[in-house]
């Protein structure tokens, strides 16, 4: 296989799932530097990647779908006479606490932003780490700097402790 190929593949297997980058750049027989460059450089791409995206998405989400959307949809169908229209397409409901609020919560809570932030690349895989630091904590100045020194930060330790062994 090609280098520029391997290359290619250990920056999409770092941006994606991060943990298992690393090995995979020693199986194809690069050192110790090259691999913790390239690791970084996947994991940094993709935690830049799916923070833009996350952000984007983000704000498509709370221009249209959110309670505020839906009160006016509520406000003009009942001046225009339509208001069961719109209680069909855009019911008023409550807060409901599912499992996955509660995950959220509970993960919040326990790791708190450090947490998330060092746990991201391993634990969670970058995208999903990415994004939940994002709708958490999306008020930091530097969230996609602190995501991308984890990363490098990790990306060292997991090539060292791979180059020992």
């Amino acid at each position: 296989m090609n280098s520029f190929v391997k290359f290619l593949l250990i920056i999409a297997t770092g941006s994606i799932k991060f943990l298992f980058a690393p090995p995979l750049s020693f199986g194809f027989g690069f050192n110790f530097l090259q691999t913790w460059a390239f690791t970084s450089v996947g994991g940094v791409l993709g935690v830049l990647f799916f923070f833009f995206l996350g952000r984007f998405i983000l704000k498509l989400y709370s221009k249209y779908y959110r309670q505020a959307f839906k009160d006016k949809v509520h406000q003009f169908a009942d001046s225009i006479g339509k208001l069961h229209l719109a209680e069909k397409f855009f019911p008023k409901k409550s807060k409901n606490f599912t499992w996955q609020n509660k995950l959220i919560a509970r993960i919040k809570k326990r790791w708190g932003f450090i947490g998330i932030v060092i746990l991201t690349p391993v634990l969670f895989s970058i995208p999903i780490g990415t994004l939940l630091a994002l709708s958490l904590y999306s008020d930091r100045k530097y969230l996609p700097l602190y995501l991308s020194a984890s990363v490098v930060a990790w990306s060292l330790v997991l090539s060292s402790s791979i180059a020992i062994f």
